[in-house]
Parts: C-alpha cells; structure tokens; sequence
C-alpha cells in the first residue's frame, strides 16, 4: 500500500515519526507531505516551497491508496482532491484548537462526506466530533523508538535542591501557562525553593536537552497532557496537567498529577522537599510511557484504523478479520 501523509504543519513531528515508522517496519511505502516547513528539527521529506516539490508530491498523491492529512484536507497546485478523496480512502487526524473554534464548520464537513476523523483523547476535542475514532493513542515523540537504558533519565532531585519545573510558553490560552508562571513567582516569594524554565523559541532537540535538568513538567490547566507530557514522562519527570474524567476513562492509572486552578498551588507545595517522591514518580511516569506511546504500538493502532477506514462495509457485516495481522515488528 502506498500512503501520502500530508499536513499543513508537520505538527510536534506527528507526521514525519508516522511516515518513518511506516517505511521502517512495513511493506508499505509512505511520504510525508508538509505545506510549511519549521525549526523544529523533525525529520522532513516534501516542503511544498517550490515547483519541484509540488510536482513531486502530486505525483507521489497519484498513486497513492490512502490518504492521512494532519487538521485538515487542502489541494496545491497540480492536485485536486475533490477528484480523489472518497470516504474509505481518508482521514483527518486533529490536535486541538481548529476543533475547539472550529467545531461546527468541521462537523459538517464530516457529516456530509463520511471522511472519517480521529480526535485522539481529549474531551474537549472529541466533544465536537462525536462520530470520530476517538480511542486512538497517538502521541510519537523521539523517544518511542528508543530502548530504555539508552533514553537519558532527567537529572534526580536531589536534598538541598530547587525543585526544577519546565513548562512552554505557547500554545492555547486555556492551558494557563500564564497563570502557572504567576504560581510560581507567588511560591517563590513565600519561600518555597523552587526554579522554573521556560522553554521556547527552541528546536526540539534542544528543548529535550533543557528539560533533563527539570525533574517536573506542567502541561496545561484544560484537558490533558500532549506531546510535551509524553516527551516528559519518558525522562522519568513528574508531570502535572488537568485530567477530566474522559482522559481518566482511558488511562486510569496514570501517574500524572491531576491540577486546576484551585489546586496547582498546593500540588506543585506538595513535590518541594519530597525528594523521594518525586524521584519514585518519576520512574513510574516512564514504566507509563513505554506501557503506553511506544512507536511500534501506536503504528499498529493506525494501520488497523486505516484498513478498518477501507473496508468498513465488509468489517460491518463481522466474520472478517484484517488482511494483515502485525506481529512481525
């Protein structure tokens, strides 16, 4: 099967690890289409920046079998999808804003074209599209790939220490980075001995090099935990970040700190001192992410969702199982 996988971002390297983790462990054949390039150091194929590459990825979308676009589905010059795009040859993958403010518009399309959709584990996402593949486990990150002794353990918190905490700096405005910072400024004053790194304007390279010194992460005040909280989990930090009872239906022995407002405060008190704490936490976040985002787990989760999208009349009727069980990787 030939894939094109195709989106306007390459958003937090989604589409490049899918594209490699196809080409790595598959028969299949996949090339990752990107309309504007970053500087975040993910791996790239096809920029859409010049003729050339335009050619190349119409011809490429051609012969494909499948199509999986990132947020959303758009033509460039040479392509027209409107001519190629059926309901059991597609999906649209989202990641969270263009649904939030977008929902209705969405929806609509959906309804109307039975494309199938994928709106991961996030309520305040899914909610919109409630017809989606919503169970999907999706997060990649550069660590999935990567045997346990050779992933870096962020550095321990030791007696006498500031507890280090990472956070972003962009991102949507309801996941409270601004209100986080304005936490720990308020600690601080009160005598807590604490330090806070704000991450940005860095590849991602570089931002996995800065968050081993951290020994916590906070990820958002509104639904859940994201890439950055995966990344985390995987260099035994403790994570903290909202969870509503639709993330907690899905995982509900994570060891992520539940927060909100009322109780960032008080949580992010509780980590300061408990060196022991937080060290054993931290080990626990990373046993959670290899049990749950390693690559070759969430690859398969696609490619059955994929033939699931191809052949959903057939599976409908049962006494049908995939044309290809994934065991051999």
């Amino acid at each position: 099967m030939k894939i094109a996988i195709i989106s306007d971002f390459n958003i937090g390297g989604q589409l490049t690890f899918l594209t490699r983790a196809i080409n790595k462990y598959t028969k299949h054949e996949a090339r990752c289409i990107i309309a504007h390039d970053d500087s975040f150091s993910y791996a790239k194929d096809i920029i859409l920046n010049s003729d050339e590459a335009r050619k190349e990825a119409t011809d490429w979308c051609k012969q494909c079998d499948f199509f999986h676009f990132g947020r959303g589905i758009f033509n460039w010059p040479g392509i027209d999808f409107n001519t190629i795009l059926n309901k059991n040859n597609c999906c649209v993958k989202y990641y969270g804003s263009e649904l939030r403010d977008n929902g209705a518009a969405i929806k609509e399309f959906h309804d109307r074209t039975g494309v199938a959709a994928i709106t991961g584990t996030g309520w305040s996402i899914t909610s919109q599209l409630l017809g989606s593949f919503y169970h999907l486990n999706s997060f990649m990150t550069a660590y999935g790939d990567v045997d346990w002794n050779d992933i870096p353990f962020c550095a321990p918190y030791e007696e006498g220490e500031p507890l280090r905490i990472c956070a972003g700096s962009a991102g949507h405005p309801l996941k409270g980075y601004d209100f986080f910072q304005d936490t720990i400024n308020e600690l601080k004053r009160e005598g807590c001995n604490i330090e806070l790194d704000i991450i940005s304007g860095l590849n991602n390279n570089e931002c996995l090099e800065r968050k081993r010194n951290s020994h916590a992460t906070f990820t958002s005040l509104h639904s859940a935990w994201g890439i950055s909280g995966v990344e985390s989990m995987y260099l035994g930090h403790v994570v903290l970040s909202c969870l509503d009872p639709w993330i907690m239906s899905f995982f509900p022995d994570t060891p992520v700190i539940p927060i909100r407002k009322e109780t960032l405060k008080e949580r992010i008190r509780n980590l300061v001192g408990n060196y022991e704490y937080v060290r054993q936490l931290g080990v626990t976040s990373r046993i959670f992410a290899f049990a749950n985002f390693r690559t070759k787990t969430i690859l398969k989760r696609y490619l059955y969702l994929f033939d699931l999208i191809m052949h959903s009349e057939l599976y409908a009727k049962g006494f049908r199982n995939p044309d290809i069980i994934y065991n051999d990787f």
